[in-house]
């Protein structure tokens, strides 16, 4: 049995800029899914156009405590937005200043899924969380999956391990890809010949997580983003065909979220 990768771009609907990206990298590119920040102003645009580019492209949510407004009442959500009813950026929390609130995060990621439903017409079959969390977030996040029936991605618990979700397979590996000692200014085409993230080393049964921050720049996320250049290295990446023939030449199966679901 060949190994089974979700080769996923993160970040959907932060811009136009990175909207085009992800379409570039699905069409042209190895990512076989996306995940949407339901809140964003850019969020429509992202939707409207894989409608008609690639209307098949998995679309999960890629909740966002970070950017822009929340999708609820702010004032029912106060650790989380400012004075002006924005969210915090990273850099409040990652200094210690803000902690998340269970029933608070709960409330803004089921608005989100409320929102992510206007605009698409269905619920998320996935959910996972932008950036920073921590263990609270995890909590909230596996508790609404159980509650929905859908697919999360725990990220900020550290070594705790959580249940696994009944009637998913099993993943393994994850790998938030920009995170990695290694990656100095996005991904290269030589990470994946040398194997540097070990896709051939894992164990078969599982499923391996990667997340890309792939995209075209454009001024709202010279704005808004610390993650500018790389995301251009990183789309230029998974579209070369040398990476695309790696995948092949090593039955690698690339899959959507919608596929851990058991038959």
């Amino acid at each position: 049995m060949g190994q089974k990768v979700i080769v996923n771009a993160d970040d959907f609907g932060m811009s136009k800029g990175i909207n085009y990206g992800v379409m570039e990298a699905y069409l042209n590119g190895i990512v076989s899914s996306t995940l949407l920040m339901p809140n964003l102003d850019a969020a429509e645009h992202a939707v409207n156009i894989s409608r008609v580019a690639c209307p098949d492209l998995f679309i999960g949510q890629h909740t966002n405590f970070l950017l822009g407004k929340p999708c609820s009442d702010p004032a029912k959500i106060p650790s989380m937005v400012d004075a002006d009813g924005n969210f915090h950026r990273s850099a409040y929390y990652r200094s210690g200043q803000g902690h998340f609130v269970y029933d608070e995060v709960r409330r803004e990621t089921i608005a989100q899924m409320e929102r992510f439903r206007e605009l698409l017409g269905y619920y998320p079959e996935h959910i996972d969380c932008h950036a920073v969390g921590d263990e609270t977030v995890d909590q909230a996040f596996y508790d609404i999956a159980l509650e929905y029936g859908v697919h999360t991605t725990l990220k900020y618990s550290g070594d705790k391990v959580w249940p696994s979700l009944p009637g998913y397979l099993e993943t393994g590996l994850l790998l938030e890809v920009n995170g990695l000692p290694f990656i100095e200014a996005g991904t290269h085409v030589e990470h994946f010949l040398r194997d540097d993230f070990a896709l051939l080393k894992q164990d078969t049964s599982k499923v391996i997580e990667m997340h890309f921050d792939a995209g075209f720049l454009d001024q709202f996320v010279l704005d808004n983003s610390s993650m500018t250049t790389p995301r251009c290295r990183e789309l230029e990446t998974l579209c070369d065909p040398r990476v695309r023939a790696w995948f092949d030449a090593h039955d690698l199966e690339r899959i959507s979220f919608a596929d851990l679901k058991r038959k």
